[in-house]
């Protein structure tokens, strides 16, 4: 998938805002504003500055404690205090395919509703809708 591909695709502004909350697809609040969104290779990716992120509404699993003081890792990862489980990435270390910053969270749109965008990005049509079908 191109990244102009996910570009088309999101309703939600590249720039960002702190006007803006965001919940799990279960009602949990995970955030209030965020940074920007960053379309990488692997896909687009809501950045968060730490202000932004609702400390409370995750956890880090027991499997992925190692992270914290691993120095080769690239993130740690935490995961929602619900039955989404969604997944955030705290960034430690530079990657090639995305311009993600060290510091800085991130969580997939995909996994995101918000108070001003109910859809974050459109979902890929299938190929008979493209057809006609």
């Amino acid at each position: 998938m191109s990244r102009t591909n996910y570009v088309k695709r999101l309703k939600l502004p590249l720039e960002g805002s702190d006007d803006v909350s965001f919940f799990t697809k279960c009602g949990t609040l995970v955030a209030r504003g965020y940074a920007r969104v960053v379309v990488g290779d692997r896909g687009p990716y809501v950045e968060f500055e730490p202000q932004h992120i609702v400390a409370e509404s995750f956890h880090i699993p027991k499997d992925q404690e190692y992270r914290k003081a691993d120095k080769r890792v690239y993130y740690v990862e935490a995961r929602s205090n619900d039955a989404a489980y969604v997944k955030l990435y705290f960034q430690r270390k530079t990657v090639e395919y995305a311009d993600y910053l060290v510091g800085r969270f991130y969580i997939s749109p995909f996994e995101l509703t918000s108070d001003k965008y109910p859809v974050l990005i459109e979902p890929l049509r299938s190929k008979e809708d493209e057809e006609g079908g």
